[in-house]
């Protein structure tokens, strides 16, 4: 399906920004691209003003708060893809092309560093969060390695984002349904506050089956899932707040080893559980009087296992283990210097220091080890110094953000190979405010990744042979590079207040962004040679862009996203699988005031992915719709209960995302009901 040329699209949607006349009417913070980001600049900043392309997600908001992965969460944030599949486990983020290892993720501030080929990265029940934030492009000036793509940022409850003003203690339980993989779903969390403490303690269970993809085929799984967050948070003394949590993951189910295909004599199916507990403690001091020190503490270990047991196949009662555990340290400070009215500074630095331990074992092999899961050890230092530079002139506001971090990272496996290096993060961000509806940006950084363990240190067999086939074995490299990309990107938005009648708003924001890498990591199958390894692209290339806009009218709300990114091997000209197709989103909702109702259209529209390598496979486009329902009133007996149903992909399409061999889900009617008291 051609949608239509990305070049001058992209081109007329930034004409429009550039060149749309602006309303000078106070503008209201109260819309998605004026909400407020913490995690672009460490420092809270409008989504709008900062100079970037930051996204924010509610979790609770209409048709988003059926959401049961994460999937359904971010499939409707421009230049955001969920790659891997539709089952549960094995899903992971991709920002403007780049994967999961090229992504910080983060949750509470906790890195998310487990690593698996076959397996998802990130284990989190929707039902716990309130608020996504993704900051897109390179971010490794402030969060070190891994910050190629961006940063996506998941934030737990706490119980002062649920209570009302006045109240000191509540419970909300919550129960649902799913159609297409017939999932139900259950959850209750409590919570409660007082003068000096804030708890809250929440549990979500989801039990599905099968999953039915587009045309009514199934594809074999089984989740039993268990969620549980526990929060406590102390204020000792006057601005000093100690913090502590523990988030637990328990998914015992069924289905294929690399849970991305299909099921095989090479991807049986299996019982796998897998499982993640973390821990942490923070302490905070916030003294709105003390403009030198705004001190945060983190602490926090993390434990990820997978464990799979076949129990079909040739292999059949074989467990095998992946195991990944964090321990990790965080502290950073803000500084703030308020030189006069027009000119101010805030500087914020810190160190990180995070040790990842890997073990892989196998009732297969003789000395126990997993082929191609290295027993290895990792250690990464880093230290990082920002400066938000704001000038209120005549001519207008600008912010100008400089940013350097230094990164020291090593490691090594129990073969004794070793790699120990080092590397430096630059970054300039400039934007410019005419005037108050008005913005124009331009950042200029350099990010790195490091390799894992999985690509230095592999070992053993990858996939038995057959006929003229040898058998496949890893072959490690522990002279791989890291990965280094440098960006440039450039934008506008606009905002403003009373274009078509009193009351309306317009927001729109967008960016074209440019990137050049120097020794991406890719890895070889010599399917003949009986090898499979990991080796570095000399150098590759990278183009995009990305819109974002929402208007409002009240009853009405329009949300509409697009995107595109293409990428190729700057020796071959060979496309890479970085590349993502044009895309479209569009969110229009309903607000029926007077049954205490929204209803809404949600659609993703995606071009043919057709710019692929030799060994790749090129996808038709698509076009996926859902409806949703809100029943919420403010008011009444039934005040503190919320109705939501939806129908997603209406039209039963049968598609796969970019490079993916399995469809997507197909047709599904969901439904939650939720009550507080």
């Amino acid at each position: 399906m051609r949608i239509m040329s990305c070049v001058p699209f992209a081109a007329a949607l930034l004409s429009t920004t550039l060149l749309t006349p602006v309303s000078a009417e106070e503008t209201d913070a109260s819309s998605t691209l004026d909400a407020i980001t913490v995690y672009a600049t460490r420092s809270a900043q409008s989504t709008f003003d900062v100079p970037g392309m930051v996204s924010t997600i509610d979790p609770e908001a209409p048709g988003t708060a059926l959401s049961s992965d994460i999937d359904d969460l971010l499939k409707m944030v421009p230049g955001v893809d969920v790659v891997n599949g539709p089952r549960r486990n094995g899903q992971t983020i991709a920002i403007r092309g780049f994967d999961a290892e090229s992504i910080i993720t983060l949750i509470d501030g906790r890195r998310q560093n487990f690593e698996s080929v076959h397996d998802g990265r990130i284990f989190i029940d929707p039902a716990l969060l309130k608020r996504v934030e993704i900051v897109k492009g390179a971010a490794s000036a402030i969060y070190g390695g891994g910050g190629i793509g961006g940063v996506v940022a998941f934030e737990t409850k706490d119980a002062s984002d649920i209570l009302k003003p006045g109240e000191s203690f509540g419970t909300t339980i919550s129960a649902g349904y799913r159609s297409a993989n017939e999932e139900l779903s259950s959850t209750i969390t409590s919570y409660g506050r007082a003068d000096n403490l804030d708890v809250l303690a929440s549990i979500s269970f989801r039990s599905s089956g099968d999953i039915r993809v587009g045309s009514g085929d199934e594809l074999a799984t089984e989740d039993n899932l268990i969620s549980t967050l526990l929060k406590a948070g102390v204020t000792a003394a006057d601005w000093h707040t100690v913090k502590f949590q523990y988030k637990g993951s328990n998914n015992d189910g069924q289905e294929p080893n690399n849970g991305a295909g299909s099921i095989s004599s090479s991807n049986p199916l299996l019982e796998k559980v897998v499982s993640d507990q973390q821990i942490s403690a923070k302490y905070i001091y916030e003294n709105p009087d003390n403009d030198w020190l705004n001190l945060k503490l983190h602490a926090y270990a993390n434990n990820t296992s997978v464990e799979e047991e076949d129990i079909t196949g040739s292999n059949l009662g074989r467990v095998q283990v992946r195991e990944l555990t964090t321990l990790g340290f965080t502290a950073d400070n803000q500084s703030k210097f308020e030189y006069s009215g027009s000119h101010s500074q805030t500087v914020s630095y810190g160190l990180e220091i995070y040790q990842d331990k890997q073990i892989g074992t196998s009732t297969s092999t003789g000395d126990g080890t997993r082929p191609g899961v290295p027993n290895a050890e990792a250690l990464s230092m880093g230290a990082y110094i920002q400066d938000e530079i704001t000038l209120d002139t005549g001519i207008g506001k600008f912010l100008i953000i400089p940013a350097a971090r230094f990164d020291s990272y090593r490691s090594d496996d129990e073969a004794g190979n070793s790699q120990n290096e080092s590397a430096i993060s630059p970054k300039l961000a400039l934007s410019y405010n005419p005037n108050e509806n008005l913005v124009f940006f331009g950042s200029l950084a350099q990010a790195f990744r490091a390799p894992n363990m999985t690509e230095l240190y592999p070992s053993g067999l990858h996939f038995p042979g057959g006929g003229p086939v040898p058998d496949n074995f890893f072959i490690p490299n522990p002279d791989l590079k890291p990965e280094t990309v440098t960006t440039l990107e450039i934008g506008s938005g606009i905002r403003f207040n009373g274009l078509a009648s009193d009351t309306d708003k317009l927001r729109l924001k967008g960016a074209l962004h440019m990137s050049r890498g120097k020794d991406f990591i890719t890895q070889e199958v010599d399917v003949f040679g009986g090898t499979t390894d990991n080796s570095n692209i000399d150098q590759a290339k990278l183009w995009g862009w990305e819109v974002e806009a929402e208007y409002s009218f009240q009853p009405i709300t329009a949300k509409f996203g697009a995107s595109y990114t293409e990428a190729e091997n700057g020796d071959t000209g060979e496309y890479l699988s970085n590349n993502v197709p044009l895309t479209f989103t569009s969110d229009i909702s309903y607000d029926i005031t007077e049954i205490s109702s929204v209803v809404g259209w949600r659609a993703k529209l995606v071009d043919k992915n057709d710019k692929v390598s030799s060994g790749d496979l090129a996808s038709s486009g698509y076009s996926v719709h859902d409806l949703y329902y809100r029943y919420a009133p403010s008011d009444g007996t039934l005040q503190n209960l919320t109705l939501d149903f939806g129908i997603e992909n209406i039209f039963d399409k049968r598609y796969s995302k970019r490079f993916a061999s399995l469809p997507e889900e197909g047709r599904n009617f969901a439904a939650k009901v939720s009550y507080k008291w």
